[in-house]
C-alpha cells in the first residue's frame, strides 16, 4: 500500500505518458525528456479536478524551461525561467508538498 493511499495528483506529458504521484526523479526524467518535436511540455495536477493547482513546464524555443505554478485557492500564479532541470524538479517538488493540507491527501495507517 502507498504511503499517501491512493493518487492525488499526476504527471502527463504531451505524448500522453501518464505517472500517479510523481517523484522529484520522476518530474527531472519528464523535464529531460521534453523536445520540440512531439513533447514540448508536461503538467502535474490532481486528480480531484476541483482542487484547483496545477504546475506546467514548457521547453521553450532558448532551450530553457518555463514553469508556471498556478493555485487557485492561495491566489498564486507565478511564472518561472529557467535552464536547470534539477532546481525545476527540486522546485515544482517543493510546490507541490508545501500546497495547503486541504489539496493534499490524507495519509494512510497501516
Amino acid at each position: 500500500m502507498s504511503i499517501l493511499g491512493s493518487p492525488y495528483c499526476f504527471i502527463e506529458n504531451e505524448r500522453g505518458e501518464r505517472f500517479d504521484n510523481p517523484s522529484e526523479d520522476l518530474i527531472f526524467e519528464f523535464i529531460g525528456d521534453l523536445n520540440s518535436r512531439d513533447n514540448g511540455s508536461f503538467v502535474v495536477e490532481p486528480v480531484e479536478s476541483s482542487v484547483g493547482w496545477y504546475v506546467s513546464v514548457s521547453l521553450l524555443d532558448s532551450g530553457e524551461f518555463e514553469t508556471v505554478y498556478r493555485c487557485s485557492s492561495r491566489g498564486e500564479h507565478r511564472v518561472v525561467v529557467s535552464d536547470a532541470p534539477s532546481e525545476i524538479s527540486y522546485d515544482v517538488t517543493v510546490w507541490i508538498s508545501g500546497l495547503p493540507s486541504s489539496l493534499k491527501p490524507n495519509r494512510t495507517q497501516s
